[in-house]
């Protein structure tokens, strides 16, 4: 049973846990690495069973913790080349110690599958990640600018996608973000906004997705009930019926959220 909890999802900080009661992994380091070994006792395992960490780009928010987390746990670092080359810039510690991935190519950890692949953002070479145990699979994407018809595959034809659903159109018109921060969040290479994760949802959930959680979502330009309602407005207008024919779930900004199970649910 394939199992995803993000620990943590926002602008101040992402991380998720994914299992299948065998094989651990992180997404993400992006709180303090106490912070992270904590949340994971609340789930159960400790911080010696992770067996790898992925790193989808070098932003603080997604690798505050990973030096000081590697203190304490001996697994290996993947990231794409260019994320490994941001992260031994700002990180000089750390050059050297992150494993380059190919998009398109899996790495085996255990029994699972991470296969990488490309994601618009301001960044050297962002990645998304689909992680399965060959019976089910989650794909975990944020800090996406656009989703073109290429990665609009990528993301939909999975049990579980963890997508960015960033910030609603309206609030960051009128929000009090200086001009060049609003042109770069919008962009095409900087985040994605309710409506637009909202059509995504939509096809994913036509091809067999069963859980959606929203993730990334801004404390300034978002609020997690107007994400939900997008989501759940753009779903049920479709026939979707949420609750029924998919879960739909919000990622918790500031705290270990739901342990979203395929087939079910458990909390964390």
């Amino acid at each position: 049973m394939l199992k995803i909890c993000p620990l943590a999802s926002g602008s101040n900080g992402n991380c998720t846990y994914i299992s299948d009661g065998k094989t651990n992994i992180l997404i993400d380091t992006g709180i303090s690495a106490t912070r992270i070994i904590r949340e994971l006792s609340s789930l159960g395992t400790g911080v010696s069973a992770i067996d790898a960490v992925f790193i989808t780009h070098e932003h603080t928010d997604h690798i505050t913790g990973l030096e000081k987390l590697l203190q304490r746990v001996d697994a290996p670092v993947y990231a794409s080349c260019g994320t490994a080359r941001g992260i031994g810039e700002r990180t000089p510690a750390l050059g050297g110690k992150v494993r380059c991935v190919y998009a398109e190519e899996p790495v085996s950890i255990g029994n699972l599958t991470v296969s990488p692949f490309h994601t618009p953002h301001d960044t050297y070479e962002s990645t998304g990640f689909r992680i399965s145990n060959g019976l089910q699979c989650a794909v975990v994407a944020t800090d996406i600018g656009h989703v073109d018809d290429e990665l609009r595959e990528k993301l939909v034809h999975c049990d579980v996608l963890l997508l960015e659903s960033n910030y609603d159109a309206q609030r960051i018109r009128f929000s009090h973000y200086p001009v060049f921060l609003k042109k770069r969040i919008v962009s095409d290479v900087g985040h994605l906004s309710n409506n637009e994760c909202a059509s995504v949802a939509v096809k994913a959930a036509e091809n067999g997705t069963k859980s959606i959680i929203l993730g990334h979502l801004s404390a300034e330009n978002n609020t997690p009930a107007e994400a939900y309602t997008t989501v759940h407005t753009a779903l049920t207008q479709k026939g979707i019926i949420p609750g029924v024919d998919v879960m739909l779930y919000v990622a918790p900004r500031g705290k270990c959220g739901e342990l979203v199970t395929v087939g079910g649910e458990s909390p964390c």
